[in-house]
């Protein structure tokens, strides 16, 4: 009898809820704290330099149409932190090298879901496209600002590695193929959260032209960003 009324209980609730959640626009914001990596470092023919552990962060807002109970699609707009932390200790000297890269980011997600009324498990999958709007670095040498002069083999001049300000070292854009993982849990008729983990592998070089400089053992390596993080998100449906 338990279980009879158990499971008439579960019939009364999913038909409490036969608005909820399944087709249609919805809109709302997100955070991701996540950690980032350069594949292939470009140290300008300088020997390479140990990898940290990097974090960044990323929000957005996003706008979502469900063209089924399973599939839709959606856009975001946001900002996001990427870069990689370097360290190196040789000759007595230690290095220290931090590279900042934020990106103004546009992701076009195809979104597939699958579960309960309330709870609903989705996978998406699409390009994400970054615009770079800054890059700076931090480059130090005991301590103290490393402004060698290095030479770029490809335009014939020289440069400081160590300038703080270094824009013009990196592509004004880059492509990641982006996968997302989680839940979808709708708290009440139009209101829902989701909560997951986005994985982004950058398919262009990340380097410019002009500073795709061999390395010291005399080959060049595309640079490809890297990402993974938590995101949590907050989204209204119409």
């Amino acid at each position: 009898m338990k279980k009879l009324y158990s499971a008439l209980l579960s019939l009364l609730l999913l038909a409490s809820f036969p608005t909820l959640a399944q087709k249609g626009l919805y809109f709302g914001i997100a955070g991701t704290a996540q950690s980032t990596w350069i594949t292939n470092q470009n140290n300008y023919g300088i020997l390479e330099m140990d990898e940290k552990t990097t974090f960044g962060g990323a929000a957005n807002l996003n706008v979502g149409f469900d063209f089924t109970n399973h599939l839709g699609i959606k856009i975001e707009i946001g900002y996001g932190k990427y870069g990689q932390k370097y360290t190196d200790t040789r000759d007595s000297s230690t290095f220290d090298r931090d590279i900042k890269l934020n990106y103004l980011t546009i992701p076009i997600m195809f979104k597939y879901r699958i579960g309960s009324p309330i709870i609903k498990f989705y996978i998406a999958i699409g390009p994400q496209f970054n615009m770079l709007m800054a890059a700076k670095q931090t480059y130090n040498k005991n301590g103290l600002p490393y402004m060698d002069d290095v030479d770029d083999t490809i335009t014939g001049s020289t440069f400081k590695i160590g300038q703080e300000e270094i824009k013009e070292r990196f592509s004004s854009m880059d492509v990641f193929a982006r996968m997302d993982l989680g839940l979808d849990v709708t708290l009440v008729k139009h209101l829902m959260i989701e909560f997951g983990i986005k994985l982004g592998y950058g398919l262009m070089d990340l380097n410019a032209a002009d500073y795709r400089i061999k390395d010291h053992s005399g080959t060049y390596h595309p640079s490809h960003n890297v990402f993974g993080g938590l995101t949590l998100g907050l989204n209204y449906r119409l």
